[in-house]
C-alpha cells in the first residue's frame, strides 16, 4: 500500500478507535474504495459487547435505510429494460393505492415521485403521537409485524397526502410502495426479485430481507445511554433533532423470514455488499446500469432548498445529492450521493474523486447522524477540523 493510503488508513483507524474509546459506538466496519479498488478495510470494536464477540468484516447488520438504494437500483434496472416507466402512475401497478389530499382530490403519484420522496407520503416516526399514521397503525418497516406489505400500504393509502405529488420533499415510506410496485412488475415477491435484479448481477452473497445466522448478526445498540445499551424489541427511541419524533425498533425482525419485506428499511447485509452497491451507483458496474441512469440518479430531482442532509444538499434517486459543497462545508465534491440508516450507518460516493465510502456501525444514532460519519469523511479526505 502506498504512503498516502497508509496515512488515510491511520486517520480512519484513529476515528473508529476514538469513537469506541469514547463509547459513542460499540463496533463498526469501514470500507474505502478509490478508482474501483478497496484502499482501506477494517472491522473495529464488538459485534456483541456483552458476549465479547468481535466485529468482523463479514458481520451482517440491520441495514435500515441502506435498504433503499438496493431497491432503487432494482427499479432503475427495470426502467432501463422498459418494464417500468418513471412517469408510470403508481395506480397502474397498484390500483388500490390512491391516497387523497385533505380536500379529497386524488392526484396521480408517479414512480419518479416515489424515487425522489416527493410523493406526498410520510413516515410514522415523522408524525406526532396523535398523527394520522399513528391512528391508522401504519408501520415504518422495522417493527415486529403480522401485517403483509399490501396490508400496511392499504393503511398508508387511507392517510391524507401531505402535499401534492412532485411539489415537496418528504422522506417517507415511498420505497416500500416502490417495492410493492416492483413485485407487480416482476411477478414475484420482493426478496426473490431482489436476488434476480440486484444480488445476482452484483455478486452479493450476504444480503437479503432476513438472516438465519444469528451468530453473524451484529447486536444493535442505542446511544441515548452511555455506554450504549442493547436495543430490545418494541423499544421506542427519540430521534435526534430534525429527524422526527419517536421510532419503534425491533431487532429480532431481522431473524423473522415471515415479516413483510420493507424495501425502505428491513434488509440485512454486510459492508462489502453495500460497497458493491455504492460502486455500482458510482460507475454503473459492468453494464449493470447504463451511464444515463447513473447520471439520472445523481441529478438533483429535489433542490438544495430541501436541505436533505443540511445546507447544500438536495435529493437524487437513492440518496441525497450534493448541490453546493461550499454551503455544505464538506470536502466532498458537487454530485456526491450519500445517505445512511437509523441503526447506525452511512455511505457516500464522490464521482469527481472516484471515491466510495461505507461505514456500518451497530450503534444508533451516532453511526448515522452523530460526529462519527463526518469524522470518517474528513479522515478519508485528510481534512482536519
Amino acid at each position: 500500500m502506498s504512503t498516502p493510503n497508509q496515512s488515510l488508513a491511520e486517520r480512519v483507524q484513529a476515528v473508529s478507535r476514538q469513537a469506541i474509546a469514547e463509547q459513542r459506538i460499540v463496533g463498526s466496519v469501514v470500507l474505502v474504495a478509490q478508482q474501483g479498488k478497496v484502499i482501506y478495510a477494517e472491522a473495529s470494536g464488538y459485534a456483541d459487547r456483552e458476549l465479547q464477540r468481535p466485529m468482523r468484516r463479514e458481520t451482517q447488520f440491520r441495514l435500515s435505510s441502506v435498504s433503499k438504494p438496493y431497491i432503487t437500483l432494482a427499479a432503475m434496472r427495470m426502467v432501463e429494460q422498459q418494464k417500468l416507466g418513471l412517469d408510470d402512475a403508481v395506480s397502474r401497478w397498484l390500483p388500490w393505492f390512491t391516497p387523497a389530499l385533505a380536500d379529497g382530490r386524488q392526484p396521480e403519484i408517479k414512480i419518479r415521485h416515489l424515487l425522489s420522496h416527493t410523493a406526498g407520503l410520510d413516515y410514522r416516526f415523522n408524525q406526532p403521537a396523535e398523527g394520522q399514521y399513528q391512528r391508522l397503525g401504519v408501520q415504518d418497516g422495522m417493527e415486529l409485524s403480522s401485517l403483509t406489505l399490501e396490508q400496511n400500504l392499504r393503511l398508508l393509502a387511507q392517510a391524507d397526502l401531505l402535499v401534492a405529488p412532485g411539489s415537496e420533499f418528504h422522506y417517507s415510506l415511498a420505497i416500500d410502495v416502490l417495492g410493492a410496485v416492483l413485485e407487480q412488475v416482476a411477478g414475484e415477491p420482493l426478496p426473490q426479485l431482489f436476488k434476480r435484479w440486484v444480488a445476482q448481477p452484483l455478486g452479493l452473497g450476504n444480503t437479503g430481507f432476513s438472516t438465519t445466522d444469528a451468530e453473524n448478526l451484529a447486536t444493535a445498540y442505542h446511544d441515548t445511554a452511555v455506554p450504549p445499551e442493547p436495543i430490545h424489541d418494541g423499544m421506542h427511541l427519540t430521534l435526534p433533532e430534525g429527524f422526527g419524533f419517536d421510532i419503534e425498533l425491533s431487532p429480532s425482525r431481522a431473524l423473522d423470514p415471515l415479516a413483510y419485506a420493507s424495501g425502505g428499511a428491513s434488509m440485512v447485509g454486510d459492508a462489502d455488499d453495500v460497497l458493491r452497491l455504492v460502486e455500482t451507483l458510482r460507475g454503473g458496474g459492468e453494464g449493470i446500469l447504463q451511464p444515463a441512469s447513473v447520471a439520472l440518479m445523481r441529478q438533483a430531482h429535489v433542490g438544495a432548498e430541501a436541505e436533505t442532509q443540511g445546507p447544500g444538499w438536495g435529493f437524487g434517486f437513492g440518496g441525497a445529492v450534493l448541490v453546493d459543497a461550499e454551503l455544505a462545508a464538506t470536502p466532498q465534491h458537487n454530485g456526491t450521493l450519500q445517505w445512511g440508516g437509523v441503526y447506525g450507518h452511512s455511505w457516500f460516493y464522490d464521482p469527481q474523486a472516484a471515491l466510495s465510502v461505507v461505514a456500518l456501525t451497530n450503534t444508533a444514532f451516532e453511526g448515522m447522524s452523530g460526529m462519527y460519519p463526518q469524522q470518517i469523511r474528513d479522515a478519508v479526505y485528510g481534512v482536519q477540523r
